[in-house]
């Protein structure tokens, strides 16, 4: 028989494990939505039109298309996790890249907002509605040349986009992670759940059961980055609380292609725009303006 100290470890790693399995079996299917709101584009004078696209698995996407006239290149904005087009409007660049020629893509990634879709998949399964939001913008819209910008969590799928997809040709990354492991080690509650740092493999293995594929190597940029070969420009505030400027630091190190770095002080978390607007919007549209081609005057 098994001495008592031996059978109470056993029974307290069983209650970890199980803690953490129904801690990341809620993230993925129970991951908050968004808020949908009543605001639309018309709201801040922009002219749009509501728009779908299908995913592979046959999912719905719901989105806005703002058509700038006599444009044919367009961005993307890429929501962070929980998060849908109703924050990215309010929250995001989205004006004044419009008022610089862009056509605008607003969406729902999947399982948030009015899309479709029952899980998250931390970056991944958005990166895959990212390269169909290019195909729509390509085929139905005539667009030629598409940047992607993406906050946190959409930071990361807009690179994994990038890496997977031909279909992106210019990438901003605000706040993004590196990796899973990084961003579990500095992100919110995570940050002092000593559980969960000890037990992360095993974290990962019941993700990997539950998505049914390897999620933490899809999403390690860290080591996957370098094979990135379209353009990325990473902006980090160097307060950040949530995910740690490191992460950027490394992906800069890192990437395989042009790329430039923006660590700005007393910045937080997608916070850059809002404590240098003038310069965030000198710098984004300059970056855009490099690798989707100038704007004609009409």
């Amino acid at each position: 028989m098994l001495p008592l100290f031996i059978l109470l470890g056993l029974l307290s790693t069983g209650q970890a494990l199980y803690k953490i399995s129904a801690t990341i079996n809620g993230e993925i299917y129970n991951t908050p939505g968004g808020h949908v709101g009543e605001l639309t584009p018309k709201d801040w004078d922009l002219p749009y039109q509501d728009v779908q696209f299908e995913t592979s698995d046959g999912s719905t996407i719901e989105g806005w298309f703002v058509d700038k006239e006599d444009s044919s290149r367009a961005v993307i904005f890429a929501p962070g996790r929980g998060a849908n087009r109703w924050d990215i409007l309010e929250n995001a660049p989205v004006r004044y890249l419009y008022e610089n020629d862009f056509d605008i893509l607003l969406f729902d990634p999947r399982n948030t907002g009015l899309s479709e879709g029952d899980r998250y998949g931390f970056g991944y399964f958005e990166s895959q509605d990212i390269i169909h939001a290019c195909k729509f913008l390509r085929k139905e819209k005539g667009v030629t040349a598409i940047g992607v910008w993406g906050g946190s969590a959409g930071a990361s799928a807009a690179i994994i986009a990038g890496l997977e997809s031909s279909t992106v040709d210019a990438i901003i990354a605000d706040s993004p992670y590196a990796s899973l492991k990084m961003a579990a080690s500095s992100y919110g509650r995570h940050k002092n759940d000593k559980l969960l740092q000890i037990f992360f493999p095993f974290y990962m293995g019941v993700a990997r059961f539950v998505l049914n594929f390897d999620i933490y190597s899809k999403t390690d940029l860290f080591n996957r980055v370098q094979n990135l070969k379209t353009p990325l420009f990473l902006i980090h505030g160097l307060e950040d609380q949530a995910l740690e400027p490191l992460n950027s630091q490394l992906l800069y190190e890192r990437a395989g292609g042009p790329r430039r770095l923006w660590l700005s002080e007393g910045a937080w978390h997608v916070g850059t725009h809002e404590v240098y607007p003038m310069e965030y919007r000198k710098r984004v549209t300059a970056f855009f303006d490099s690798y989707l081609g100038q704007s004609i005057p009409g």
